[in-house]
């Protein structure tokens, strides 16, 4: 009886468990579903690994990198020395700006500022300080003494790596911003020797108020309107009721080498060819120097008192002087001393074919080589220097012109206060402008220029001797290439 109880028991079993396990395997839903696994947010939205920014943003990250192997932290008191000209007021304001920078840079470098006196001094003193070892960081010069003091010493640093590094240098649109003229003049052979910091130019002073009492209404453009204005400023101080200014009142002849590069130039001349070599013994230097030696002989022309003739011009004791635009504080200054108030101007060099020339050039920075982070920071202090604010600082300062076209936005006031300064620019955006020899020579044959134009300008000199001057001063001249190329 038990035992059929029993199988009955295991048959019921054996029919009802199948059905049980088929309807529970049927009666859950999630197990093929599965939707937590379809929408959870690790699986389908995984932040961490489709928008981690160490993923996306990693090129924008990596900063640039110095190929001069100077880091930030090596140039913490960092201290150079900066060898320079400048005296006088303009002297007190490039110590300002030295201190400005000094208190102001990011890296502590301190710069320490000293006076060398002008650019000949200057020049003598690299040449002994290349045979001493005792040398600047920092120098201002003009690049044929920045190649003269390469050639005796080795000494002077290319800057190229430093302007076009990532981290301390400059970018294209800053470089873009100089006047290309003057980027390149300090580039010779593929090395930048200098960075053109200011720029000058030789020009002429003119007294807009008295030509036009003497009835011309233009400064000249030709040399023959400017032969015709000079002898009649002569004429005029010669025939007026003040025996004190009898012989004056032309042009005031300064015969130095840029001064006389100008007049060959507007006699359709050069001082070099195209390879560089000079040629001063020409027919047109010679008719140059014979068209000055005649406007000095018929009184039309003097050799005026003072070094630097700002007083001569401000009494009307000259129509025409010749300077620098840098003389033009100076010029300022004596006008109002003497309680002046003719208006004046600055005006190219008149030519033989009516398109005016004047000679341009200027000072630039060279970094003297030392160690690496001397040369970095003296490089610092350039860049600082001629940013557009600061060269607008130096420009009010010194009257130089300015090599980066973004400087005028900072000069609007100054250019209204000095009109004479803003005819510059003119001259400069024309095209007037010409260049000196870029040649370790150029100091030694501008010297030799200088000795010899002084003599045709005496009263003993006759100039049917200018053409042996003129041959004399080229053997001078091949001398010292030669030396310098040997």
């Amino acid at each position: 009886m038990r035992a059929k109880k029993f199988l009955a028991v295991l048959a019921l079993l054996a029919f009802v468990l199948p059905a049980v396990l088929t309807a529970c395997a049927k009666a859950t839903p999630t197990p093929t579903a599965a939707p937590a696994k379809t929408e959870a947010p690790a699986a389908t939205e995984a932040p961490a690994a489709t928008e981690a920014p160490a993923a996306t943003e990693a090129p924008t990250e990596a900063a640039p990198e110095s190929p001069l192997g100077v880091k930030p932290e090596d140039l913490q008191g960092v201290t150079i020395t900066f060898w320079h000209v400048w005296s006088r007021g303009t002297g007190e304001e490039l110590q300002k700006l030295v201190d400005e920078f000094n208190a102001t840079n990011q890296w502590g470098i301190t710069v320490k500022a000293i006076n060398q006196q002008g650019y000949g001094q200057m020049f003598d003193k690299m040449n002994a300080a290349i045979n001493s070892g005792d040398l600047p960081n920092l120098v201002v010069g003009y690049n044929n003494q920045m190649l003269a003091w390469d050639d005796a010493g080795g000494v002077i640093a290319d800057m190229t790596p430093y302007v076009n590094d990532p981290v301390y240098g400059l970018s294209k649109e800053e470089q873009a911003d100089f006047y290309p003229a003057f980027w390149n003049q300090d580039v010779v052979n593929g090395k930048r020797y200098g960075f053109p910091v200011m720029r000058s130019a030789q020009v002429m002073f003119y007294n807009v108020t008295w030509a036009k009492e003497l009835g011309f209404d233009n400064p000249p453009k030709t040399i023959d309107e400017f032969k015709a204005q000079t002898c009649a400023a002569a004429k005029a101080n010669n025939e007026d009721d003040d025996p004190d200014n009898d012989g004056t009142g032309g042009y005031i002849i300064k015969p130095g080498a840029s001064v006389i590069t100008n007049w060959i130039w507007a006699f359709g001349g050069d001082i070099v060819d195209a390879s560089g070599k000079y040629t001063l013994d020409t027919p047109q230097a010679q008719e140059a120097l014979t068209y000055l030696k005649d406007l000095y002989d018929s009184g039309c022309a003097w050799s005026g008192v003072n070094k630097y003739p700002n007083p001569e011009f401000a009494t009307r004791q000259a129509l025409f002087t010749t300077s620098s635009i840098a003389g033009l504080p100076y010029q300022a200054k004596a006008m109002k001393a003497n309680n002046s108030t003719d208006e004046w101007t600055l005006i190219p060099f008149p030519s033989k074919t009516g398109k005016p020339v004047m000679d341009v050039y200027g000072p630039s920075f060279a970094i003297v080589k030392s160690t690496p982070e001397q040369q970095l920071a003296s490089w610092l202090f350039i860049k600082w220097f001629t940013s557009p604010e600061n060269q607008a600082k130096w420009v009010e300062a010194s009257g130089y012109f300015p090599t980066r076209k973004a400087t005028f936005k900072y000069l609007a006031d100054y250019i209204k206060a000095h009109p004479q300064w803003a005819a510059v620019r003119e001259m400069v955006e024309k095209g007037y402008g010409k260049f000196e020899p870029r040649d370790a020579s150029w100091n030694a044959v501008r010297k030799a220029m200088g000795d010899a134009f002084a003599q045709i300008f005496q009263p003993d000199f006759s100039k049917d001797q200018i053409p042996q001057v003129l041959q004399d001063l080229q053997k001078q001249a091949e001398e010292a290439y030669a030396e310098a190329h040997e």
